[in-house]
């Protein structure tokens, strides 16, 4: 063996280990299939804006979320303001109506560690 040949194992040992020391986090998606248990909506940005309590924790699924709620990004941050509302509105019917949503959540995007919800779909 020569030098050359054991400094190239030290080299690739040392980086395969700093790969696997390392917090790797990876952004997933989730669908919820829940009921809606309350509404919220504020007067600056704090949690986008505008928010849904459902009956399924988010964190269940992607712990990566704070517990109960998920942001429509109302303040127009990860999304246009005007969809956010859009998707508090379908929140607000389902919450009036008592049915059921199916909600995709990302816990890439979150509005003050709440998940962000990329899709509302009111179920009968």
């Amino acid at each position: 063996m020569n030098f050359v040949s054991i400094t190239k194992k030290a080299v690739v040992a040392a980086f395969l280990l700093s790969i696997l020391t390392t917090n790797v986090v990876i952004a997933a998606e989730a669908m919820i299939s829940a009921q809606v248990n309350r509404v919220l909506t504020t007067a600056d940005n704090t949690y986008g804006g505008c928010m849904a309590a459902l009956s399924a924790d988010p964190q269940d699924v992607l712990p990566a979320c704070l517990a109960d709620w998920v942001s429509f990004s109302c303040s127009g941050h990860f999304t246009d303001a005007v969809r956010g509302f859009r998707m508090l509105d379908q929140a607000q019917l389902a919450l009036a109506t008592n049915k059921s949503v199916l909600v995709i959540i990302d816990d890439s995007r979150r509005h003050n560690g709440y998940c962000f919800a990329s899709r509302i779909d009111v179920v009968r």
